[in-house]
């Protein structure tokens, strides 16, 4: 899975160039970048409004089904 959230997630050009995953390449750590709280969680330009947190997110959770995996 070479994939990046805004990949997954479709993201316009507008709103890949606010989103900090985009800005600083981690598309595929995008929790990382963004956080997982909702304070932080705000910096996504696409998804802050949609769910509270990473955990809740379907690019998230199919990153970690992924990971799991792999152990």
């Amino acid at each position: 899975m070479t994939q990046n959230c805004w990949e997954f997630w479709n993201c316009p050009k507008e709103v890949r160039d606010q989103c900090e995953a985009y800005t600083s390449n981690c598309g595929r750590e995008c929790w990382m970048v963004v956080g997982h709280i909702v304070t932080k969680f705000k910096k996504c330009p696409k998804l802050s409004n949609v769910y509270k947190n990473c955990t809740e997110c379907p690019w998230y959770k199919k990153l970690k089904e992924k990971i799991d995996g792999i152990k």
